[in-house]
């Protein structure tokens, strides 16, 4: 099976989604499929080197990638930027489409943006015989309903959500055929589930030796307008004995949440920094007591917003603390993590609270999430990903 995979995202500068999009053609390739990552090259002084790809993303099995030239120096963002980017898409579909007419199976295309593969869609409704073994998969992690949005999930071949909330809405909403639609989840990775460090180990790795009760958050950092650290920096000033620590992060924003913290007088809170390597990462989530996972209605439909890290975090046998929101239904459940109630600062330090000072509740919880990702892996995930693509 042969599958070109369009990302607007800049691989080499590691942060979540990157990492998905990395993951998911990774699984693609444990399952025998030929895979071929198409992205734009922005030039940053900050940039991973090229040959070192496979060790920052922690891959095991590699794949094809395609950098277009562009000359971008940040993320592609706004009209113009994204023009461009689909002009240059729909160059590289040209040659899929002359490809495609001397192949004798089908080739599949996949994005994570709608938007992307809506040029693809009006081609090839405009000269749908060259077109006829090329078929078209919108990957979706939240559900836009603008006409524009409709356009691509009405003709795509196939929609694949992360989540059952997510999917069964489609299906409610749009009329997508149910057999048209496929749940995808976050997984983590093969090597993830395997190269597990130990708390001691991870612990020594990042020099917090001491620090107990130790809350985590490895996500994205912004400024004072992201309500998600807000809470948890409120949480941290509720609970002035425990020892919090943010990874991520760029200095500008960094520098504005400690003066949050300064002016307040919160002491208790570390924060690392940008960690380009994502594979350290995985030290810091060991290393935790508690890890947080506490994201809101800013910026996202928390019906359908399903973060990579809930399923890194309930990898590494800790207690993991999250919102009840649908779309993590599929993987949370009060068998498994400690919920805490949205969007308010006092219920999330009262659970942090509670996980701390009930240690055997908290391993019970982690020993159960840890026992339910033994399969929730990009491998064996893609491996339904890649039979419902053959029904399409």
């Amino acid at each position: 099976m042969k599958i070109y995979y369009f990302s607007p995202y800049d691989i080499l500068r590691p942060r979540t989604n990157q990492v998905g999009d990395m993951r998911l053609c990774e699984g693609f390739v444990q399952n025998g499929c030929d895979v071929e990552l198409i992205i734009p090259f922005v030039y940053r002084k900050d940039n991973i080197p090229k040959e070192k790809i496979r060790e920052f993303y922690g891959l095991e099995d590699m794949f094809r990638i395609r950098y277009l030239k562009t000359w971008f120096t940040s993320d592609v963002s706004g009209k113009w930027m994204f023009s461009v980017m689909s002009l240059l898409n729909c160059l590289v579909f040209a040659g899929i489409m002359i490809r495609s007419w001397f192949s004798k199976e089908h080739v599949y295309i996949i994005s994570r943006t709608p938007m992307l593969l809506r040029p693809f869609l009006l081609i090839r409704m405009a000269v749908p015989f060259f077109c006829r073994k090329i078929r078209i998969i919108s990957w979706i992690h939240e559900l836009k309903l603008s006409p524009a949005y409709r356009f691509v999930y009405k003709h795509a071949d196939g929609v694949m959500g992360t989540n059952s909330s997510l999917t069964n809405d489609l299906i409610k909403v749009t009329g997508k055929p149910a057999d048209k639609t496929c749940v995808t989840l976050n997984p983590i990775s093969s090597a993830q589930l395997r190269d597990r460090p130990t708390k001691e180990e991870a612990r020594k790795e990042t020099g917090l030796n001491g620090c107990h009760p130790l809350i985590i958050y490895t996500g994205k950092i912004g400024t004072l307008y992201n309500k998600e650290i807000i809470h948890i920096l409120e949480a941290a000033q509720l609970l002035p004995d425990y020892h919090f620590l943010f990874t991520g992060g760029k200095a500008e924003a960094i520098n504005i949440l400690k003066e949050w913290c300064e002016k307040r007088n919160v002491k208790n809170v570390k924060f690392t920094g940008y960690i380009p390597d994502y594979t350290k990462i995985k030290y810091y989530q060991s290393a935790a007591d508690i890890l947080v996972s506490y994201y809101t209605s800013q910026g996202h439909d928390v019906r359908y917003n399903f973060p990579n890290k809930i399923c890194e975090y309930m990898l590494t046998g800790n207690v993991a603390i999250t919102p009840d929101f649908p779309a993590n239904r599929d993987v949370a459940n009060r068998n498994n993590v400690l919920f805490a109630e949205p969007e308010n600062s006092e219920s999330l330090a009262a659970t942090i609270r509670r996980a701390a000072e009930n240690p055997e509740l908290s391993k019970q919880l982690a020993q159960q999430a840890l026992k339910d990702m033994q399969d929730m892996t990009f491998r064996v995930r893609c491996q339904i990903i890649v039979q419902f693509l053959k029904t399409l």
